[in-house]
């Protein structure tokens, strides 16, 4: 009986060390689970946060450098355009409001680069981590590149337009043509006074254009469609057949309700020859016209004249009334050209 009673005792006090070390062995475990969990829960939070921080600087950039390819393409002084406050453009993108720009250089005479850093609510240049500080990384720096470029445009989706070289050349100063036609660009803007382009068949050649480099009948011609109202214009090609008719095209029949909100590219053509029912254009450039009116065949709907441009009241009338300007476009998918000429229509896209 006293052996039984020894040998429970042996058992009893066997187990509660093995009972120990089972403890302390789950501690251990536990531990290293733990470290693993921390790792896990940081890839799935900090490099999460990480991945959109990213989003956001690389937006900061692209915005910054886009708008910084907009000022040097409308003639400011690229050196002051990329002095200017930055931070402000690439602070809309965060979330915390707060993003470094790194630097802003120049890779060529029309093309800049902007480099962009994370930066904390404190002004640090970098990104704070939450659970990665138990893995011994507090901080991460994250930085994002955008390259832009600005010139003429040399193809690109635009309204089913085309307006005379001639008809343009007109409304620029002797000394404007001058220096366009010995540096494919020009000073200052175009002569802004308010014009009608007709297309409509009973139209008078264009003053001092001849008829071919005037109106085509009227120095104004509808393209081809290529996908809703636009057309894609490659000047490579340098040609585009019309749309004959005295009709606004199908397609376009929403258009005239926004065509006035700013100005637009359209090609400009050097010549126009008729081919049975068609006419070729042979195109040059892109040229920006600001349209101040219209009158569209469809009834009233389709008509908004410009009282302060020449009229088109009388019954055969259709045409479009507005001026020459400048404008900088930063539409998509354009492609553009520091070679070609440049008639006012100037295009500002990212290129990295």
């Amino acid at each position: 009986m006293r052996r039984l009673t020894r040998w429970s005792s042996f058992r009893a006090i066997n187990s509660a060390r093995n009972g120990e070390r089972e403890k302390g062995a789950a501690t251990v475990l536990v531990a290293i689970l733990m470290v693993a969990l921390l790792g896990c829960a940081a890839l799935a939070v900090d490099v999460g946060g990480m991945y959109a921080e990213k989003a956001q600087i690389q937006n900061g950039a692209d915005a910054t450098a886009l708008a910084i390819a907009a000022d040097c393409a409308k003639g400011m002084n690229c050196s002051a355009a990329m002095a200017t406050p930055l931070n402000r453009l690439a602070d809309n993108n965060a979330n915390d409001g707060s993003t470094g720009v790194l630097s802003v250089t120049q890779p060529t005479s029309n093309s800049v680069r902007v480099v962009t850093n994370s930066r904390d609510t404190s002004g640090n240049n970098y990104f704070s981590l939450f659970f990665a500080r138990i893995l011994g990384f507090n901080t991460s720096q994250i930085t994002a590149t955008a390259e832009a470029a600005w010139g003429p445009p040399s193809a690109g989706k635009t309204l089913p337009w085309t307006i005379s070289m001639c008809v343009f050349e007109s409304f620029l100063t002797p000394s404007q043509l001058a220096e366009l036609n010995s540096t494919g660009t020009f000073t200052g803007n175009p002569d802004p006074t308010r014009i009608l382009l007709r297309y409509d068949q009973n139209v008078p050649t264009f003053p001092g254009c001849e008829a071919q480099n005037g109106y085509a009948p009227g120095g104004f011609g509808w393209l081809d469609t290529d996908s809703g109202c636009s057309t894609n214009i490659d000047i490579a090609t340098a040609e585009a057949g019309s749309n004959p008719g005295n009709d606004l095209p199908s397609v376009c029949q929403s258009m005239p309700a926004t065509i006035k909100d700013s100005p637009v590219l359209i090609p400009i053509f050097t010549n126009a020859v008729q081919n049975g029912q068609k006419t070729q254009y042979t195109l040059a450039g892109f040229l920006a016209f600001q349209v101040t009116g219209y009158k569209f065949g469809g009834g009233p709907a389709q008509t908004d004249l410009d009282p302060l441009a020449p009229s088109c009241n009388g019954g055969n009338c259709r045409g479009i009334q507005g001026y020459f300007t400048r404008f900088v476009s930063l539409q998509e998918g354009l492609s553009i050209s520091n070679t070609a000429s440049n008639y006012g229509g100037t295009g500002a896209v990212l290129t990295k």
